[in-house]
């Protein structure tokens, strides 16, 4: 039995379970650091934000209605790292 918690990323509500949710806090805090005090970094972070919240709709269905760390680990491998991140390419 795992604990879950209910998250709201991007104005949509999600179940996550423990290990997923320390993980994507901590990708998430990874990308607010990188993006800190620079131009336009709070967009860039919304836009980020958005585009986890809609991978994770997509994952979504009647019979997985859990955000499990295998669904965080393939967010993290399509969005890839902050120290990745571009300009071009964010």
């Amino acid at each position: 039995m795992k604990k879950t918690f209910t998250i709201n990323i991007s104005g949509i509500v999600f179940n996550i379970d423990e290990d997923a949710y320390e993980k994507l806090g901590s990708y998430l805090r990874k990308i607010k650091k990188h993006f800190q005090g620079s131009e336009g970094g709070e967009e860039i972070i919304n836009d980020i934000e958005s585009r986890i919240a809609e991978i994770l709709q997509d994952k979504m269905s009647d019979k997985k209605q859990v955000v499990t760390i295998d669904d965080i680990d393939e967010i993290i491998e399509i969005m890839g790292q902050p120290d990745e991140f571009t300009e071009e390419n964010p």
